[in-house]
């Protein structure tokens, strides 16, 4: 018997599922492609707003694994990570980031581990045992990555010039801390990674109390008598990489001149500065010993050949500080008085 009622219209064709939403989900589970996911599952939700087709759960859930994913991988670029630098004699290390860290902030790793490849590091205080010490940070030039080995050469160059700067009694410097750094990676430098932190540690065991000895500590005599000594102290000791000086003698030479203009600024700090009543007849006996040195540098600098040059470096170091003077000095300054070994000896 027929129906009175007309027959139901056929069902609307069901809408396409958008296969760039399907790629976006299969690009957000895989770990390896969180960006092709971002941009996928955009593609994908600009198509379906305008076509109506299915898919947008898939486009969205994709967006939101390979935002989650790029995030993870932009966590491990950038987290603190210490590896030993292979035939480092200072113990510096290049690790993949130093972003984040300040100078002045103390860090904890894992197991006080500074050579083994480190997944984070977080501040603590100084006041309690810690791994390192960050004593300098500073930004390395844009551009493409460099290379690990060009990074690890300003990084090992800069760190070493900032030690004096942040800790300077280097009398009063513990023997067994050295300088390390963490440096951006290949992976880092991507995300914009440019900053080198330089730190101070140990191999082994932890340290405690803050290294920090510059204006944020000492009084206005003190930093002045440690600029002065240590801008000549600087100087000397970038000695040229020759052995001798008939292998290199323009590089002694420059090293000659540039510890003459140590002496000069050194001298001109100590003259500058009006120092207490118990310091001044020691600090003039060290003005007197520069006074002394410094032409004897000077004709080094200008020698014609490396007999000239050893003649007129051997008579300045003949004339090289007496430690008693500067002990005498330091004493007074309520500085450390224990000479390191290498000064203990002149």
């Amino acid at each position: 018997m027929d129906s009175p009622y007309p027959a139901p219209p056929p069902a609307p064709p069901r809408p396409a599922l958008d296969g760039f939403a399907v790629a976006a989900l299969v690009a957000g589970l895989l770990c390896g492609l969180p960006v092709v996911g971002v941009v996928l599952g955009a593609v994908a939700l600009s198509r379906i707003k305008r076509t109506g087709d299915r898919g947008k759960g898939l486009a969205v859930t994709g967006l939101v694994l390979s935002a989650l994913g790029s995030l993870y991988l932009a966590v491990m670029a950038a987290g603190g990570a210490f590896q030993s630098g292979e035939g480092a004699e200072d113990g510096s290390s290049a690790g993949s980031r130093g972003g984040g860290l300040h100078k002045g902030d103390c860090v904890d790793t894992p197991h006080d581990d500074l050579v083994d490849r480190i997944a984070r590091t977080a501040v603590a205080p100084c006041a309690r045992t810690h791994t390192a010490e960050v004593f300098g940070v500073f930004e390395l030039p844009g551009g493409g990555y460099p290379g690990e080995d060009s990074i690890s050469e300003a990084a090992e160059s800069r760190c070493w010039r900032l030690t004096s700067a942040y800790a300077m009694d280097t009398w009063a410097f513990p023997k067994d801390v050295e300088v390390y750094y963490l440096a951006p990676s290949s992976e880092s430098w991507v995300w914009g990674d440019r900053q080198v932190s330089c730190l101070f540690g140990r191999d082994e065991g932890p340290l405690k109390g803050s290294l920090r000895q510059d204006e944020t500590t000492l009084d206005e005599h003190q930093v002045a008598y440690l600029k002065a000594v240590n801008t000549f102290d600087d100087a000397k000791a970038e000695a040229p990489e020759a052995q001798y000086v008939e292998d290199d003698l323009a590089a002694y030479k420059q090293w000659a001149e540039n510890v003459t203009a140590a002496l000069d600024e050194e001298a001109r700090i100590l003259r500058a500065h009006e120092w207490p009543a118990d310091v001044r007849q020691h600090v003039a006996a060290i003005d007197a010993e520069i006074a002394a040195a410094r032409p004897l540098w000077a004709e080094a600098a200008k020698a014609k050949d490396a007999e000239t040059y050893n003649d007129h470096y051997e008579a300045a170091e003949d004339l090289s500080r007496d430690v008693e003077a500067a002990v005498k000095a330091r004493a007074a300054l309520g500085l450390a008085t224990s000479a390191p070994a290498a000064d203990a000896e002149v």
